[in-house]
């Protein structure tokens, strides 16, 4: 009866310790998943979206920038709306028709950077309703692949911000004016 007894209690014990093993591999492999995603958000590409002004002029650029630690591949953009470069007719000018907006691009690896003119602020903002004004909201979407997988991400652009804003002073940009006109009197 002891021996049944002992028998019994080896078995409880040892089902406890087969489920607690299971359990604990659970939680590993949830573990696991975790920190591959983690690695994965810190070294994938990120195509980043945004746009910036000339610090010397009116002038407002896009830029598109793989701001990630590897490589996109396969990169498309698109923009949603017709954009007229300084709110020049032709379709020669639309940037939605630029090589960047029509074909593949094979590779954008870390860091590189596309930037294309738009305009200046009084041509976006000026009270000319000609169709070739370019917008002031639009979007661009760029879908690329990176290691297997495929991402599509869409930014907003909004160029409302610009209106009556100013260039951010840059007294390095002045200075080096100042010494421009030094020696231009020198010579």
């Amino acid at each position: 009866m002891v021996r049944e007894i002992l028998t019994a209690i080896l078995v409880i014990v040892t089902a406890f310790y087969a489920c607690a093993t299971f359990l604990i591999l659970k939680e590993n492999k949830r573990v696991v998943e975790i920190m591959k995603k983690q690695t994965d958000s810190l070294i994938r590409p990120y195509i980043t979206v945004t746009t910036l002004i000339h610090p010397r002029h009116p002038l407002i650029y896009l830029k598109i920038t793989n701001t990630g630690k590897t490589a996109a591949e396969n990169v498309r953009l698109e923009i949603d709306k017709s954009f007229y470069q300084f709110g020049y007719e032709g379709e020669d000018n639309n940037i939605a028709n630029f090589s960047a907006f029509q074909r593949p691009i094979d590779c954008i690896p870390p860091m590189m950077s596309l930037t294309f003119d738009l305009a200046q602020d009084s041509v976006i903002f000026g009270k000319d309703d000609k169709p070739e004004k370019p917008p002031s909201k639009f979007s661009i979407k760029a879908k690329y692949s990176y290691a297997g997988q495929q991402v599509e991400e869409i930014t907003n652009i909004d160029l409302q911000p610009y209106l009556n804003s100013r260039n951010e002073p840059n007294p390095i940009i002045d200075e080096l004016e100042g010494i421009k006109k030094a020696i231009e009197k020198i010579k």
